[in-house]
């Protein structure tokens, strides 16, 4: 099998400007080896990657991702860093939540406050410690209290906005009704709410949770 050949033809499914997981790559390549090519396959799309890369036809802004760059007439742009941030921590290709963002940018995002922070917070199940900083994506990742999946990230991000809500400015003058209205819009049920406080350890949320009730 000719290994370049199947790398430029995995890069080549992706459009410019999305970022290219080194591992996604591997995975595709190995798929379509034969079991005695496997063993060498890494190490030479390492090589390929890197005279690929000396040629201008893919970029590499971050470790183990790569690019097709896009060129403008203002010039070469650089990797969207917020389709990488989804992708690094948010969501997958194939739409499985493994994370969400919470703090002062998603209080933004909500009207509650109009500070806008330098920087980003998310909750996600890529942290393998308990909080560590990306200073590529100027973004702080913390790790969960229990595995983030599709059907609960809604309700943890709702568990965190509550249990943070002292600690952020809030400028609305309708707060409650801005926090009601995301268990209406989200369909959230009390009962699973509660049942995540508990699964969570979040007791300090509990009082917030039955004055928005009332």
């Amino acid at each position: 099998m000719n290994i370049c050949k199947t790398v430029l033809e995995c890069i080549d499914q992706y459009p410019q400007d999305e970022p290219i997981f080194i591992e996604d790559i591997k995975r595709y390549v190995i798929q379509k080896c034969k079991n005695e090519e496997k063993q060498n396959v890494s190490k030479n799309i390492n090589v390929i990657l890197n005279r690929l890369k000396n040629e201008g036809i893919i970029r590499a802004e971050y470790k183990g991702v790569y690019y097709k760059p896009v060129y403008t007439i203002f010039g070469e742009m650089g990797l969207d860093t917020n389709k990488l941030r989804k992708l690094k921590y948010l969501e997958d290709r194939d739409g499985n939540i493994k994370g969400y963002i919470i703090g002062a940018k998603l209080f933004n995002m909500l009207g509650l406050t109009t500070l806008v922070p330098n920087v980003t917070d998310i909750v996600t199940n890529e942290c393998k410690y308990h909080k560590q900083y990306d200073e590529k994506l100027r973004t702080y990742i913390t790790k969960p209290k229990i595995e983030i999946t599709n059907e609960n990230y809604r309700y943890l991000q709702f568990i965190d906005i509550l249990e943070n809500k002292d600690n952020i400015y809030i400028e609305a003058d309708n707060a409650n009704e801005i926090l009601y209205s995301i268990i209406e819009e989200c369909k959230l049920d009390f009962e699973k709410i509660i049942k995540y406080v508990r699964e969570t350890n979040s007791k300090n949320v509990l009082d917030k949770l039955l004055v928005l009730a009332r």
